[in-house]
């Protein structure tokens, strides 16, 4: 039997570990607190996908806890509902960041889209007519992935983790922001804050809003929303279904006698079931909120926008997307089946700007995600 003579390294423990990339080094000197104030290079508002990974990218570029601050009104990542989809280009920039495995492993791969329209045949009702690629450009990844947003920001801020000793502030919201170039001009920009019911001031250079379609950073700063919604509302509804419809694991657009249903499939959960979004066309007319400005110079009362929603109801989506469908069936699969639902009118809007500069033409504010453009399909 052979002897051996061995010899390790004393860092032989690193080599088991998860590759980690250090933070790079700063190229301007490094940040120090001031204990009279709270102040900081970066502050976020808004922990969703965007602020998220914004908060991990300054993260890496080597902006510490004293130096960046991320918070968040809720008390943790999305439970349900919003967004599901990734694009190619998304995927390829996760992937560049070790964090795209996950994704790629447990999401839904949309590849192809197949279209369903009426049907000659009356008895059949609807038929497929064509099945195209889903990606039609050239891309690393020739498809889409569908998942859980609060999973894609579970992993988002696990990564930050590895970074940040704090990580996202959560049960924290903004009161109110402001620029104050008097008070101190190198950190120009107020922010009003509150945790679990105790408040604060912050000062920063630089304020990005990454809190949503209601933005309160938006807001604070007197930018609007222009564009317009249509007299539609759609409902969307996250469940396990029971169906014979043969395409229910492909992304299809479905254009019945009886109205219009696209399906998203979704990613497998813990109970081995798949789930599957809907967006059904729901005939009931709205009109166009009053905090957006639209195109045309005309409004409507809010409270009349929201009450035509209110009155679509997860039966009725239920019934119109039977409907849709027929002859095949669909229905829940079970009670407790439905993971989130909602209603909602089809509109563009965006902001009419994306930055606020100071005096001196330095870009302080900045809104991102949802809370600069939205649209609705």
């Amino acid at each position: 039997m052979p002897v051996f003579t061995e010899y390790s390294a004393a860092s032989r423990e690193l080599r088991v570990l998860p590759s980690f990339a250090p933070p790079l080094p700063r190229l301007s000197s490094p940040f120090t607190r001031d204990d009279q104030a709270e102040k900081y290079e970066v502050v976020i508002v808004g922990a969703g996908p965007a602020g998220l990974m914004l908060n991990l990218l300054l993260a890496r570029y080597g902006l510490s806890d004293d130096s960046l601050l991320c918070v968040d009104a809720k008390p943790g990542t999305l439970k349900s509902g919003q967004a599901d989809g990734l694009q190619p280009r998304t995927l390829e920039v996760l992937k560049s960041l070790g964090v795209a495995d996950e994704i790629l492993n447990d999401g839904c791969h949309m590849e192809e889209v197949a279209f369903w329209n009426p049907s000659a045949n009356k008895e059949e009702i609807i038929e497929r007519t064509s099945i195209v690629p889903d990606v039609a450009v050239p891309a690393r990844y020739q498809h889409e992935v569908t998942i859980h947003q609060g999973r894609i920001e579970r992993i988002l801020e696990t990564d930050l983790l590895r970074y940040s000793k704090r990580g996202v502030q959560r049960n924290t919201k903004l009161l109110d922001a402001r620029i104050d170039e008097a008070g101190d001009p190198e950190f120009p920009v107020i922010a009003d804050l509150e945790t679990d019911g105790q408040r604060r001031t912050v000062r920063a250079k630089h304020l990005v809003g990454a809190d949503g379609a209601h933005s309160m950073v938006r807001r604070c700063m007197g930018l609007q929303l222009v564009g317009e919604s249509l007299d539609h509302i759609w409902g969307v509804v996250d469940l396990v279904v029971d169906t014979d419809f043969p395409d229910i694991r492909r992304r299809c657009a479905i254009h019945s006698p009886a109205g219009s249903v696209m399906v998203i499939p979704r990613e497998r959960i813990a109970t081995g079931d798949y789930l599957t979004r809907l967006y059904v066309q729901v005939p009931e007319e709205a009109m166009p909120d009053q905090d957006q400005v639209p195109v045309n110079g005309t409004t409507t009362p809010k409270a009349d926008a929201r009450a035509r929603r209110s009155k679509v109801t997860l039966e009725s989506i239920f019934q119109y997307a039977e409907d849709a469908f027929k002859p095949f069936y669909i229905r829940p699969k079970e009670n407790g089946a439905v993971d989130w639902w909602a209603a909602y009118q089809i509109g563009q809007r965006v902001s009419d700007n994306f930055t606020v500069k100071d005096s001196k033409g330095v870009n302080r504010v900045f809104i991102v995600g949802d809370g600069k453009a939205q649209g609705y399909p």
